[in-house]
């Protein structure tokens, strides 16, 4: 089992709790999990980061499935583009004063 899909099966019933999904039908459950994995795969790379252990890429996670289970997937990332600037740019590597600058005066990450 990948790592996207043991998080997405740990974080399955709080998912559900948080969108008042109350179902227990097999497909539908599938189709979350689904979501969850595509989302956690997604994020993590959008970010650079390896987990889910930051509680902003976590909400970035659930906020990506929100979307996709709502049929807006189109409208998250304009809607989240400075919270996964925030989070991609808190979790890049401090080498110098000069790269920091660099990455600053950079054009959008996407």
């Amino acid at each position: 089992m990948s790592d996207a899909e043991t998080w997405a099966n740990e974080n399955l019933k709080y998912f559900k709790q948080r969108m008042r999904i109350n179902t227990d039908d097999p497909d539908e459950i599938a189709n979350l999990t689904k979501m969850l994995i595509a989302s956690y795969t997604s994020i993590l790379r959008l970010v650079g980061v390896l987990d889910a252990t930051d509680p902003e890429v976590e909400e970035l996670i659930y906020e990506r499935s929100r979307y996709t289970y709502n049929d807006a997937l189109d409208e998250f990332k304009e809607n989240y583009s400075q919270n996964i600037r925030d989070v991609f740019l808190a979790n890049q590597p401090e080498e110098s004063e000069e790269n920091d600058d660099k990455i600053t005066e950079s054009s959008p990450i996407f």
